[in-house]
């Protein structure tokens, strides 16, 4: 037992990145509210936007933003520009990114 002892670093190390891996591609999910856009991880909101602060959205894709994605897929990236903030474009990828458009159209947001 004393010889693996020296493993359990190198164990939990992998078991952290696991989990991390888990997260970030299966447990983050995208919702709409009253008020904000959110991102949950495992359900916990870890991000939001004020649907007010968003001045525009789009199925478009640009370099210099702040990623919230769960894919690589480009036909999956919905951008929302921002009227505040360091990084204005906000990166995210819902499932249907066309159904999420729609949800933000209805809560006020422009669409381009």
């Amino acid at each position: 037992m004393e010889v693996f002892l020296h493993l359990l670093p190198l164990l939990g190390s992998f078991v952290f990145a696991g989990l991390l891996f888990h997260a970030i591609f299966w447990g983050m999910t995208y919702t709409v509210d009253e008020a904000f856009v959110r991102v949950r991880v495992y359900g916990w909101t870890v991000r939001k936007v004020a649907l007010s602060d968003i001045e525009w959205a789009a199925h478009d894709w640009c370099f210099w933003n702040e990623h919230w994605t769960n894919t690589g897929n480009p036909k999956r990236m919905i951008l929302l520009r921002r009227r505040t903030g360091c990084f204005r474009n906000f990166l995210i990828s819902p499932p249907s990114p066309q159904e999420f458009l729609r949800e933000l159209a209805a809560k006020g947001v422009t669409v381009r």
